[in-house]
Order: C-alpha cells, then sequence, then structure tokens
C-alpha cells in the first residue's frame, strides 16, 4: 500500500510527506478538488473519506474527479454526518451536527446516494447499521458504476 493524500494545510502537508516519504507516499498540497486532479487516472485502489464531504463546497465535482483517478475496481469509504437521523429531528437546531460555518453539505441516505449516482458512482454497501436512525453518523461504500 502507498498512502496518497491531499491536505490543505501547509505545515501538515509537509508533516505528511515526512512521514509517507520512506514508503513512497505522495501528498498534494492543495484544496481537494485541485489536489485530486493531481493524481494519474486509474491510480488510486481506495480513498478514505471520513468526516470530508460535509465540508466540500462542491461535492459533485470532487468527486467526479476522484472517479477519474480510481481504478476501475476501485472503492470510496465515506462517513457523514447523518441529516436523517432521529437526533437531528429531535434536537432541531441544536444538533451536533450542525457546525457552522465549516459544514456545508448535509446528507439524508437518499441525498448520498442520488450525489453517488450522479458522479458516476453506486453505492454498494450501506446497511441499515450504517445508516442507523439513532445514530449521528452514516457510512457508505461506493464503487463505479
Amino acid at each position: 500500500m502507498v498512502p496518497l493524500g491531499i491536505e490543505v494545510s501547509r505545515e501538515l502537508a509537509l508533516e505528511a510527506r515526512e512521514k509517507t516519504a520512506c514508503i513512497g507516499g505522495r501528498i498534494a498540497f492543495a484544496n481537494a478538488l485541485g489536489g485530486v486532479s493531481e493524481f494519474e487516472a486509474g491510480s488510486i485502489h481506495l480513498a478514505v473519506m471520513c468526516s470530508f464531504l460535509e465540508h466540500e463546497c462542491r461535492p459533485l465535482p470532487f468527486l467526479k474527479r476522484l472517479h477519474r483517478v480510481l481504478t476501475p475496481d476501485g472503492e470510496v469509504v465515506l462517513k457523514v454526518p447523518n441529516f436523517s437521523s432521529w437526533n437531528r429531528k429531535v434536537r432541531g437546531k441544536q444538533w451536533s451536527g450542525f457546525r457552522f460555518p465549516d459544514h456545508v453539505n448535509y446528507f439524508t441516505p437518499q441525498t448520498l446516494k442520488r450525489l453517488a449516482h450522479e458522479a458516476g458512482f453506486r453505492v454498494c454497501r450501506q446497511s441499515i447499521l450504517d445508516r442507523f436512525p439513532f445514530s449521528d453518523n452514516m457510512y457508505a461504500i461506493l464503487r463505479k458504476d
């Protein structure tokens, strides 16, 4: 496994480069949309996005570019706040998933599936345990269509 990454912080990008250089890692110092464009088409087998997509102001263009750099059997593992959670409905404006101004997107299982489809992916895993109504988070695995 060779780690590839994108980091918007110059300091953290340099630190990550130092830590991954010994195993051939490559860290792009860029925003997500620009950074994913720095990788070659079909060069990434697995993309892990934990607590990221809710921060990306252009999730569809980002996922389309990510689709391009994934191998044909590549996967995306992601975690985002679950806007359809019962806790969000009960807590209303006090829900812990509301983090203004850094959360710019909110997803339900249905809207995440639609976004994935528009970007050329299918949700190949999102069981009830991955989107449990009592959980403030949801998980999904995406694969190329």
